[in-house]
């Protein structure tokens, strides 16, 4: 069903994806050992994802990082998520058990797996050697991916006492192993390219090949297919007039069209209240992950504030931000938080200067 809120798993629930979920399919069965899947919060990378790896019927690990941004930046939570997954993936494919048990640090009982974090001798580069051997032996499988969901988060593992190096990880599985293709996976893109370090010299992956799929947000002609498909399939009548204020509202984010029509079932209409009631949700919805943002500056507040009052351009912005502080600014300070908002896929920039992706955060960000 379109408007299910739950990411998708099959083609025909991923309406207007066909081109993208086709490249992403092709890319996991080509020579490419890493693929980055890029897009804005609730464009649908992760129902791209899954549909795509239940297509191609080969094994793979699945981790969204976001459970690491609740739980904690651990080795304990990280192996813990990827125990979950390979046991899962042996309940299948049960010969790879007898590679897993030639890794130091892994506990086997049944089809459970368990790699013991507190093992100084266990390494992930030994796990993903492992399930390499495996694939290049085995004839149940031509290759396994490994897809981190919101991969911009990898960053916070870097460094310190206990940490792993994901970089320098990534860049010796792509050296060394030729059956394990990594999916990696962005909403917040320039986090996510910055981490990878593709023009970086000094990261451990400059200078490798990757294919880059961008997800975009639909036009309004596609907006109005999707929606008038989803209520066709529940059996709801609806006006194009409340159709069309529901795609100025919404922009094309694929997630907050879903969320209207799934609020619209759920009432049992289709109206201008219904939408008002969905935007206010929806609003709720993000205060929270906003709120984790603004924190850090006050001036990510006052940049966002800004924009959703249509002022757009550089110079109008830190004007802007002078009156409301009653103080002056430097010019770093203003461009450095403008692109920080960026990177984290808040905000970007077009021919009329700033503006704020998502239709629900410029909502928002008017009564901040």
């Amino acid at each position: 069903m379109l408007f299910d809120p739950k990411p998708k798993e099959d083609r025909k629930d991923l309406y207007g994806r066909d081109e993208e979920l086709n490249r992403l399919i092709e890319a996991m069965n080509s020579a490419t050992p890493i693929i980055l899947l890029l897009g804005v919060r609730r464009i649908g990378k992760t129902s791209l994802l899954k549909t795509a790896l239940k297509e191609l019927g080969q094994p793979y690990v699945y981790l969204d990082l976001r459970i690491l941004e609740e739980e904690g930046y651990s080795k304990a939570i990280l192996y813990n998520m990827l125990s979950k997954e390979v046991s899962r993936v042996v309940s299948r494919w049960k010969s790879l058990l007898d590679f897993l048990r030639k890794v130091k640090g892994v506990r086997i009982a049944g089809f459970h797996i368990e790699f013991d974090w507190r093992d100084r001798e266990l390494a992930l580069s030994s796990i993903f050697r492992s399930i390499d051997e495996w694939a290049r032996r085995t004839e149940e499988a031509k290759y396994v991916i490994v897809a981190f969901d919101e991969a911009q988060l990898l960053r916070n593992m870097v460094g310190g006492k206990g940490k792993i190096d994901f970089r320098s990880l990534l860049a010796f599985c792509y050296d060394n192993l030729s059956y394990i293709k990594f999916v990696l996976t962005g909403s917040e893109v320039g986090l996510l390219t910055d981490f990878v370090g593709l023009e970086d010299p000094k990261s451990p992956l400059y200078g490798r090949v990757m294919e880059e799929i961008v997800v975009e947000r639909f036009d309004n002609n596609k907006s109005l297919g999707f929606l008038k498909k989803g209520f066709e399939e529940i059996g709801m009548d609806v006006s194009n007039e409340v159709l069309m204020e529901a795609i100025e509202k919404l922009d094309g984010i694929v997630g907050w069209l879903t969320y209207f029509g799934y609020v619209s079932s759920r009432k049992g209409r289709v109206s201008r209240d219904v939408l008002r009631e969905a935007v206010d949700r929806a609003k709720e919805l993000v205060r929270d992950e906003l709120g984790k943002i603004l924190v850090r500056s006050k001036l990510y507040r006052l940049i966002l504030r800004t924009l959703a009052l249509d002022i757009n351009r550089w110079s109008q912005v830190k004007k802007a931000i002078e009156a409301w502080l009653g103080r002056q600014i430097t010019n770093a300070q203003v461009s450095r938080a403008l692109r920080t908002l960026m990177k984290m896929g808040i905000i970007e920039k077009g021919e009329n200067g700033y503006y704020i992706v998502d239709p629900i955060v410029k909502a928002l960000a008017k009564e901040l």
